[in-house]
C-alpha cells in the first residue's frame, strides 16, 4: 500500500513541474546517420618495407599487422533539434558523436578488454568512457524586421564551401564552426553577413588569452538573372599570450612544438556562379596574408602568404545526364622559412576518392584521424559524368594531379601532409600525384533512405615516392578503394 502511494505521489509531483506551457512548444527533430565500410588496398603507396619511416617521407608507414591494406568500418550521426519559442525565436542545435561526426568501428576499445581479464570477461564489451556526445551547435536564432541574428555556436557557409563549409552533407564530417554572431541581412538581392567569434578563451579571461575573429561578407544573388557574385572579408587574431595555437611544424626528423603567439592573419574570399539555362559554373578565389606569428623564430613574425583558385562547372543536356569539369589551383609551401604559403582546404571539400580524401599517415598511427585531409600543394583537374534514372545514380570520374611545390635537391622542402620542414639532400622529388578513375552508384531506397557504393583506382604518382634518404628507393604502387555505405536523413 505504502509503495503504491509513494509511486502516486511521484506522478503527482511530476504532472505539477512540468509545466502546460512546454507543450505549446513544438520540436522538429532532424538529422543523418550513415554506416560505411572501406577497404584501400596498397595505402603506402609504395613497394617499401620500412617498418617506419620518418616524417619527411611522403610512405605513412607500416601499421600494426604488416598487412598493404587498410581496412575500416565507420558511421556518421546528427541530430538536429529545433525548438519553436514564437514567431520572432528559434533555438537550434547539432549533436553528434566522437570525433568528426562519428567514429570508426572497433576503434573505442571496451574497458574490460583492454584489461586483465579478456579471457574470463571475453564476451563482455561495454563501451569506454572517451566517446561522448557533442555539442556542435547550439544557438538562439531571432527575426527580425531588419536581420536574422544567430547568436550561440552555429556553422557558416561561403561559396562552393572551400574553406568556409557548413558540413550539412550526409557524409560530410567537418563543418566550420562560429562560438559568437552572425547577422543576416537582406536588401533587395543583396545579402549582408557581417559576424564576430571567439575562436578560444585560453587560460584565462583577459585579452591577452584569447583569439577573436570577425569579418563581414557581402553577396549579390539575383535568381531572375541566375547570376551571384560577392566577397567575404575576414580577420583572425591571436593575441600574445595565448598558446593554444600551437605548430609541430618539425625540423627533418625531430619534431619541435611550436607556439604561435601573436598572428594577425586577413582573408579575402571571391565568389562568383552564373547559371546559363542548361550549363553553370562557380568560381572560388580564397587569399590570405598577414602575420602568422612565432613559427619559425620566437623573435621574428613569419609572414602569411597563400592563395587558391577553385572552379566548378556543370552541363545537363536532359534530365538524366550531367557532365562536368572541375579544376583548381591550391598554393603549397616551398620550404623557406621567410613566410608560410601552403592553403589547405577544408576537408569536406573533395574531388576524388582517393587523392586527398583521406590521411593515410593515421591507418599506422592511432593518435591521428583518417578524415583529417586537406586538398593543399595541388593543382587538380577533374571530367565526371552523372547519369540518373528514377532511383539509381551513377558516377564516373576522371582526376589528375600535379604539384606545385617540391622537395629540390640542397634546397630546403616542406612536406606538407606531416607538416615538416626538411633539407632535400639526396634527390629532386617528382610533381605527378597521379591520375586516378572513380566510378559509384546511388540508390535511393526511398526519400529518407539511400545505399551504394564507391570505388577508385589510382595510377599513384612519383610525388609520393619521395623518401630524402638514399638508402631507401620507394618505387610507387598503384592502389584501390572499395566502399560501401548506407545512409538516412530525417
Amino acid at each position: 500500500m505504502y509503495s503504491r502511494l509513494k509511486l502516486f505521489l511521484n506522478v503527482a509531483l511530476c504532472s505539477l513541474l512540468i509545466s502546460p506551457a512546454a507543450y505549446s512548444l513544438p520540436i522538429d527533430w532532424n538529422g543523418r546517420f550513415g554506416a560505411d565500410t572501406t577497404l584501400i588496398d596498397t595505402y603506402r603507396r609504395v613497394n617499401s618495407d620500412e617498418a617506419n619511416p620518418d616524417r619527411t617521407s611522403m610512405d605513412p608507414g607500416a601499421a600494426p599487422g604488416g598487412r598493404d591494406n587498410a581496412s575500416w568500418q565507420s558511421y556518421v550521426f546528427n541530430l538536429n533539434p529545433t525548438l519553436i519559442v514564437n514567431d520572432a525565436a528559434s533555438l537550434k542545435a547539432e549533436f553528434s558523436s566522437g570525433y568528426a561526426h562519428g567514429n570508426a568501428l572497433g576503434r573505442s576499445n571496451t574497458q574490460r578488454l583492454g584489461g586483465h581479464y579478456a579471457n574470463a570477461l571475453y564476451h563482455y564489451n561495454t563501451s569506454s568512457s572517451d566517446e561522448n556526445v557533442i555539442i556542435n551547435q547550439l544557438y538562439a536564432e531571432l527575426y527580425a524586421d531588419t536581420a536574422t541574428y544567430r547568436i550561440g555556436r552555429h556553422s557558416a557557409h561561403w561559396g562552393l564551401g572551400a574553406i568556409y563549409n557548413e558540413g550539412n552533407g550526409l557524409w560530410d564530417r567537418h563543418f566550420s564552426m562560429r562560438d559568437g554572431i552572425t547577422l543576416d541581412i537582406k536588401l533587395g538581392n543583396f545579402y549582408f553577413e557581417p559576424y564576430w567569434s571567439k575562436v578560444s578563451q585560453g587560460k584565462s579571461l583577459t585579452r591577452a588569452t584569447n583569439v577573436k575573429e570577425w569579418g563581414l561578407s557581402l553577396l549579390y544573388d539575383n535568381p531572375q538573372r541566375d547570376i551571384a557574385f560577392g566577397m567575404l572579408y575576414g580577420v583572425k587574431k591571436n593575441n600574445f599570450a595565448n598558446d593554444d595555437l600551437t605548430a609541430d611544424i618539425g625540423l627533418d626528423t625531430a619534431v619541435v612544438s611550436t607556439t604561435l603567439g601573436r598572428t594577425n592573419v586577413k582573408m579575402i574570399n571571391f565568389y562568383f556562379a552564373k547559371d546559363f539555362n542548361d550549363f553553370d559554373i562557380g568560381v572560388e578565389v580564397p587569399i590570405i596574408n598577414g602575420e602568422l606569428g612565432n613559427l619559425y623564430d620566437n623573435d621574428r613574425n613569419t609572414d602569411y602568404k597563400a592563395r587558391g583558385v577553385i572552379f566548378e562547372s556543370n552541363w545537363r543536356p536532359n534530365n538524366r545526364w550531367t557532365f562536368g569539369f572541375d579544376a583548381g589551383r591550391i598554393s603549397g609551401h616551398d620550404g623557406g622559412q621567410s613566410d608560410f604559403e601552403a592553403l589547405y582546404l577544408n576537408p569536406n571539400y573533395q574531388v576524388a576518392n582517393i587523392l586527398f580524401r583521406y590521411n593515410l599517415h593515421a591507418v599506422a598511427n592511432d593518435e591521428l584521424n583518417i578524415y583529417d585531409s586537406y586538398i593543399t600543394n595541388a593543382n587538380y583537374y577533374k571530367l565526371r559524368g552523372q547519369y540518373t534514372s528514377n532511383k539509381w545514380t551513377w558516377d564516373l570520374a576522371f582526376i589528375y594531379a600535379k604539384a606545385n611545390e617540391v622537395a629540390r635537391e640542397g634546397a630546403d622542402a616542406f612536406q606538407h601532409e606531416t607538416n615538416t620542414q626538411i633539407t632535400a639532400s639526396e634527390t629532386n622529388q617528382d610533381d605527378n600525384m597521379g591520375f586516378e578513375v572513380d566510378f559509384g552508384f546511388t540508390y535511393q531506397w526511398n526519400n529518407e533512405i539511400s545505399v551504394g557504393a564507391n570505388m577508385g583506382y589510382l595510377f599513384t604518382g612519383d610525388y609520393f615516392g619521395y623518401t630524402n634518404d638514399s638508402n631507401i628507393s620507394n618505387g610507387t604502387k598503384n592502389m584501390y578503394l572499395f566502399q560501401l555505405r548506407a545512409g538516412m536523413t530525417f
